[in-house]
């Protein structure tokens, strides 16, 4: 790993609302390959996750690419893995080392809440004076690659249906029909856990993430976008207000994260490559595991993929005791159940994405990004990143520092 850069993490229609999400991702991807000392024409693969692309054009990856100055020749992925996507789009492209197919990699994510399009169900949703339900829309173009309601457009909007793509390809799982925030309301039954434990837990992600930001401590790993050179973090009356009038909901926007704005962009090559170019790498990857289960379970996936990881490591002979460990926090139901598998171990030194927010497609590599940085900030050895994802699963990777 030779660098790690991110961007600010914006809230919905926040400060970061002017970017698309490839302008977000070209923004991580320049400062990445700064960072490291690449040229661009050094770097040949990018891949980047992103979960929310529709209305965006082709290969959202090469279009960040090529707006951060990268050649038009690289090969480019766009991943999808739901939160997973930004730790996917990063084990891809160590595979790709691996094997050979590629030199110097760049992987992370992007994602734009506040710019995502909105979906229009092609039919009627219920009965109208001019229209029958399960009758399409009446339609006709209005430009290239564009259309228009033709007949009574107030009637046809009433009757069917303006879907956001965030809540439903980010957040809900068809197979059972329902929203993850449902799946974590019965694990936190299933757990027997309390409003009170919960919001413990969610109280800690904002106040670590409020003192981080106000000790300058994010600045070392995030790249500006415009005039936002922080984190968009609530304001604490706000938060306050929300706990008051809902102290007893265990997924509220005071405990779990909310879908936000971000990119995260990582540069990899081998070690072989990087004393050819005379570059000094600042981690190295251990290993990583991804954990795959039903999508009920999804909240414990990650506790799973760090056992296997660390099993894994072990049976290779390579170091498996790591103090500092970064984890989503998709929902602060899930922090007793990792505060109860990592014991002794530090998790979210500067806060999580209760406190932050959660840039779907860039969620993992956000992670990875603040892993590596607060290692190196405090001196860290070792350290583990790990996430979950809707559908059920959850990926875990283990860095070590290059001395």
């Amino acid at each position: 790993m030779l660098s790690a850069a991110r961007t600010p993490v914006g809230r919905f229609d926040g400060i970061l609302s002017d970017f698309t999400a490839i302008d977000l991702g070209a923004l991580a991807i320049g400062s990445a390959v700064a960072r490291a000392g690449l040229t661009p024409a050094d770097v040949d693969t990018v891949n980047l996750g992103m979960v929310v692309s529709a209305g965006m054009g082709v290969a959202p990856a090469k279009a960040a690419a090529a707006e951060a100055g990268l050649p038009q020749g690289l090969h480019s992925r766009t991943v999808e893995t739901v939160c997973g996507s930004g730790m996917d789009a990063i084990a891809l492209g160590i595979e790709s080392l691996v094997v050979g197919t590629a030199g110097v990699v760049v992987a992370g994510g992007m994602e734009s809440r506040s710019n995502a399009s909105y979906l229009l169900r092609p039919r009627f949703r219920r009965d109208t004076a001019h229209y029958a339900r399960g009758a399409r829309l009446r339609v006709k173009r209005g430009g290239a690659y564009r259309f228009v309601l033709a007949e009574n457009v107030e009637e046809q909007l009433g009757a069917t249906e303006i879907v956001d793509p965030t809540s439903y390809d980010g957040l809900f799982c068809p197979e059972d029909r329902k929203f993850v925030r449902q799946y974590a309301l019965e694990f936190a039954a299933a757990q027997g856990y309390t409003a009170e434990l919960i919001n413990g837990y969610a109280a800690e992600s904002h106040r670590k993430a409020r003192a981080a930001t106000a000790q300058g401590l994010f600045r070392e790993e995030i790249v500006p976008a415009g005039d936002a050179h922080d984190d968009d973090l609530a304001p604490e009356e706000w938060l306050q207000n929300e706990l008051t009038e809902n102290p007893d909901d265990l997924a509220s926007v005071y405990n779990a994260s909310t879908p936000a704005d971000g990119a995260a962009a990582l540069t990899l090559t081998t070690g072989e490559r990087a004393r050819e170019i005379g570059l000094r790498p600042m981690a190295r990857v251990l290993g990583y595991a991804r954990y795959d289960s039903p999508a009920c379970d999804f909240l414990g996936a990650p506790v799973e993929a760090v056992r296997e990881l660390v099993d894994g490591l072990k049976a290779a002979g390579r170091p498996a005791d790591f103090s500092l460990l970064e984890a989503n926090e998709a929902f602060g139901i899930q922090l007793p159940r990792f505060a109860e598998a990592w014991r002794g171990r530090e998790m979210n030194v500067h806060g999580g994405a209760i406190a932050l927010g959660h840039p779907l497609g860039a969620a993992g590599a956000r992670i990875t990004t603040t892993l590596l940085h607060a290692m190196r900030h405090y001196g860290h050895a070792r350290g583990l990143a790990t996430i979950c994802y809707g559908g059920g699963g959850g990926y875990a990777m283990a860095f070590e520092l290059v001395a």
